[in-house]
């Protein structure tokens, strides 16, 4: 609960923080819209550098499991149809013989 409570705080403060920079940046532009952008342009740079530096590592981790689990279902449902043929082999025949 603390965690969040501190969380929560943190995710205002940030904000109100943005909020006083595009205050301060259109103050001195003289424009709201040129000071979002500016200021969006720069947290985009900042995401895309965070992306780059820490995050990407972690994708290519996740992406890499997503294909071992793909992988596995596709040797597993070839099993099944294999069995599931031998199966239905086993079951013809069992049904000639019961005829014959």
């Amino acid at each position: 609960m603390v965690f969040l409570l501190f969380g929560t705080l943190i995710g205002i403060a940030l904000l109100l923080l943005l909020t006083a920079l595009v205050v301060w940046l259109s103050q001195v532009t003289g424009s709201f819209i040129v000071a979002t952008l500016i200021l969006g342009g720069a947290f985009a740079l900042l995401a895309a550098g965070l992306y780059l530096l820490t995050i990407r590592e972690a994708v290519e981790q996740i992406r890499a499991r997503a294909e071992t689990v793909y992988e596995v279902a596709r040797l597993a449902r070839t099993g099944y149809e294999w069995l599931s043929e031998k199966i239905s082999m086993l079951i013809g025949i069992y049904n000639l013989l019961r005829k014959g």
